[in-house]
């Protein structure tokens, strides 16, 4: 399967979400959307992150992060993730996604 590799930040633990922009490329171009939840993109990802249900999303394009992240601060403390930690977002299905902490 495809991964990517993403470096958590204080930004991110802060506002609990994850930054996309150096893995763009990895999602579908569609399912990228605007700034708001007026501008959704045509596509939804399934997300799937081991904590809870998956999460359906796309992804904003203004801030390339996740549109819906309620779940990301979860994850952050169930896997007890600091800034400098590793993310993989591996891509599971033709929409589906799973997010995990890389371990040593």
């Amino acid at each position: 399967m495809e991964f990517v590799e993403i470096e958590l930040t204080q930004g991110n633990l802060n506002h609990d979400h994850l930054y996309l922009s150096s893995v763009i490329e990895f999602f579908p171009p569609d399912s990228i959307g605007g700034s708001n939840d007026s501008n959704l993109a045509p596509r939804a990802l399934e997300v799937h992150s081991g904590i809870a249900s998956p999460v359906r999303t796309d992804i904003a394009g203004d801030k390339k992060i996740f549109r819906r992240r309620a779940w990301v601060g979860e994850f952050f403390k169930v896997h007890n993730l600091a800034a400098g930690d590793r993310v993989i977002i591996e891509k599971t299905g033709a929409d589906r996604y799973h997010v995990y902490p890389k371990r040593a």
